[in-house]
């Protein structure tokens, strides 16, 4: 019996960026998650990081949904 196995848009690994060949080997794949923390580690030492925009307090929630909102009609217009 064939083992069918499935790549995920939502899994990542490190290439060289010409050659696009893997820099770890075949083995290490990291999910997107592992991939934003990795660069929250670097990022944090300059005061600023990347978080769900769910977990932002509800006043700035409500700021991105009312320019999100004003972004949409713009261009429907």
């Amino acid at each position: 019996m064939t083992m069918k196995v499935k790549l995920y848009p939502t899994d990542y690994v490190i290439v060289d960026s010409q050659t696009k060949k893997p820099l770890e080997g075949y083995e290490s794949i990291y999910h997107y998650t592992s991939v934003i923390e990795m660069l929250n580690e670097k990022l944090i030492n300059e005061g600023y990081e990347y978080i769900s925009i769910t977990e932002l307090p509800n006043e700035e929630k409500e700021q991105y949904k009312q320019t999100i909102k004003e972004t949409e009609e713009f261009y429907n217009d």
